[in-house]
């Protein structure tokens, strides 16, 4: 039973094994305990070592996990992974990554994937995590996320981390699939789904899904608490719709597939002079792309990954605020088009003796980033600015054993990219140890930037002609690792880790234009119990301290950073299998506020109730969101110090597939 529990387990995590057992749908539980323990993370193509000699820590969660928690988006099954906080300003979802987040940078910091894809568009960089992602989370087999120093061989936005969103196969829909859920707030979802392996090998994929949602009838903001603003409460202004398609096809070593998701978002949270409460104020955001990816093993020790893309991104938003003396409401019209081609080839070979050696090469052309604004009526331009330029990226890595137990990994990237004049060349080192077959130590260095990106040159006028110039930020990451594995499925996880982030792009209070300013220190300690029994009964916990300290303001705690996330989830099958409950807990602490104050710890407490077995191909789930009904709080930005987030919300869903 216990290698059974664990053949259940890598099955879900990995989806294939290395070289030496490379087919997706070999037996498992022929493999010895220690080769399962040892079973690759092949998703992200340049992570792809087996676990206990990659130079990364990976958190992972699955199909089976979604499913059992009853995670809505990608934004809230992140909030469920350790060392990760999520916070949203009623019209975006940010992540936080080990105690560091920063209002409305739309987690440019953080590298979205989906597929080994990079998703973050070329205008703002945003990484999309909530109903503005691409994939509805029905679709999703699994979730890696790589932290800070495992993730920067991915450069430029990798600077804080990674997440690789693995789609699901055709194979793993077995045909027709119609799903709908019902929850607070008039909210309704709807999704179909074909999928299917072919006798030839060929595999399928396709989906359509329609969300809408009335959003929280009124919303209480305090800082437009007066007669003149409705004191304070905005009323029916929290409207959100999204539509999304996606399609992939497999065969062989071929891969295409393409996404569309079109999102609108009603704003109720008023900022930088807009009217409060106006019907007219909202976003409206689409982005698609189309994909072609090409696996070849050259030989039994070499293999070669190609991939073309290209992907576009458009947004508008509407604004209405009050004009001069004589409080005339205009309409403020904000848009960007982004368009974007590139590709990449990748070498990974094991020709040397006892050395896996991999070298690639990125391109993308940004073949528009165009930025827009201007008064509806009467029509006044306020900016239009269109960059394009040219990214390229080199980079090489080289796992070296020096014995049986002992791993070196050493990389090195060098980038050209045209935001910045500097060519930044990072490198990345890791030293691995295996005493035993279930205990892996590890030692990691690395280093990474975050070039400015469109909207940020465009803030500054004239921004290559300032001196000195707004350039890359900069981090150096140092981590040291603990991980144990039992054969009957109890894994333990520790971790150190220290980040040095400098030039830091900040709005100068003297000048108002961004400037490499800034510097922080992240330090702190993640840990990570997880059991699973045979059952399918599941508990894990884990606690992450983080102290966030601005060192541009004498090394005080920094704006919106908790220093204490404990996360607990359990799972138990009920009823002889009959259903499954899951039980999620997610602590935040406290957090410091931009204009002073804290905002209030909370523990915000979901519970989710699934069956299988009513009816043949029927799937049946009820969920509970925010159980204990605490409006907890968030931290905001400009005159919202502080947002309040809706209380207790319940959701009703149906899978039918045939």
């Amino acid at each position: 039973m216990r290698k059974q529990t664990i053949v259940a387990i890598l099955a879900v995590l990995s989806g294939q094994v290395n070289a030496k057992h490379s087919s997706v749908d070999e037996d498992l539980t022929n493999l010895s305990i220690e080769e399962l323990l040892n079973v690759e993370v092949i998703s992200a193509p340049r992570l792809g070592q087996k676990t206990n000699k990659s130079p990364s820590s990976v958190s992972v969660l699955n199909a089976s996990d979604i499913r059992t928690f009853g995670w809505r988006t990608l934004a809230d099954a992140l909030n469920g992974m350790r060392g990760l906080f999520t916070a949203n300003n009623r019209n975006y979802s940010f992540l936080g990554v080990r105690g560091f987040i920063q209002p409305n940078d739309y987690n440019s910091r953080v590298l979205v994937m989906i597929d080994g894809m990079r998703m973050n568009e070329n205008i703002y960089d945003t990484g999309n995590i909530a109903q503005e992602f691409m994939l509805d989370t029905d679709l999703i087999e699994r979730i890696e996320f790589i932290p800070g120093s495992g993730s920067t061989i991915y450069g430029a936005n990798a600077f804080l981390g990674l997440i690789n969103v693995v789609t699901k196969s055709g194979k793993a829909i077995k045909g027709a699939q119609v799903a709908g859920e019902v929850g607070s707030f008039d909210t309704y979802k709807g999704r179909a789904s074909y999928g299917k392996k072919l006798e030839n090998g060929a595999d399928m994929l396709f989906s359509a899904s329609h969300f809408e949602s009335a959003g929280a009838g009124n919303l209480f903001f305090p800082a437009y608490d007066n007669p003149a603003t409705n004191n304070g409460v905005a009323h029916n202004m929290d409207a959100e719709r999204a539509d999304r398609l996606f399609g992939k096809i497999q065969f062989q070593g071929l891969t295409v597939s393409g996404g569309v998701v079109d999102r609108f978002k009603r704003v109720p949270a008023a900022v930088s002079g807009d009217i409060f409460n106006d019907p007219g104020n909202y976003t409206d955001d689409r982005q698609f792309f189309g994909n072609v990816k090409y696996n070849k093993a050259i030989n039994e020790k070499t293999t070669a990954l190609f991939q073309g893309f290209f992907q576009g991104y458009d947004y508008q938003a509407e604004e209405p605020y009050l004009f001069g003396q004589t409080g005339q409401r205009r309409v403020f019209h904000d848009a960007t088009v982004g368009r974007w081609l590139g590709g990449d080839a990748q070498l990974t070979t094991r020709a040397f003796d006892r050395q896996r050696l991999m070298l690639g090469l990125e391109y993308q052309y940004d073949i528009r980033q165009h930025q827009f604004s201007y008064d509806v009526a009467p029509y006044t331009l306020y900016a239009d600015n269109n960059l394009n330029g040219h990214r390229v990226e080199v980079y090489a890595q080289d796992d070296i054993q020096l014995s049986d137990s002992l791993l070196l990994s050493a990389g090195l990237r060098f980038d050209y990219h045209h935001m910045i004049k500097a060519l930044p060349l990072n490198p990345r080192l890791g030293l691995i140890w295996n005493p035993l077959a279930s205990t892996t130590l590890k030692l990691l260095y690395s280093s990474t930037f975050r070039a400015p990106n469109a909207a940020e040159l465009a803030y500054n006028p004239y921004y290559f002609d300032i001196s000195p110039p707004i350039a890359e930020e900069q981090i150096q990451s140092y981590e040291s690792i603990m991980e144990w594995n039992s054969p009957d499925g109890l894994k333990l996880f520790g971790s150190l880790f220290f980040n040095d982030i400098s030039r830091f792009l900040q709005v100068s209070p003297d000048t108002g234009l961004l400037e490499n300013t800034g510097q922080f220190h992240i330090y702190g300690t993640e840990l990570e119990a997880e059991k699973r029994w045979g059952s399918g009964r599941l508990l894990k916990i884990s606690y992450t301290y983080n102290f966030v300290s601005d060192q541009t303001n004498q090394g005080t705690r920094a704006y919106g950073a908790p220093e204490h996330l404990i996360k607990l989830h359990y799972a138990e099958p009920l009823f002889n299998n009959f259903a499954r409950l899951g039980v999620e807990s997610i602590f935040i602490g406290d957090r410091k506020t931009q204009q002073g104050g804290l905002a209030d710890a909370y523990d915000l407490v979901n519970v989710n109730l699934t069956s299988d077995r009513l009816v043949q191909g029927l799937d049946l789930s009820a969920s509970i969101y925010n159980l204990l009904d605490d409006h907890y709080q968030v931290v905001g930005d400009g005159v919202n110090n502080i947002l309040l987030m809706n209380g207790r919300e319940f959701r009703f869903k149906f899978v039918l597939t045939y």
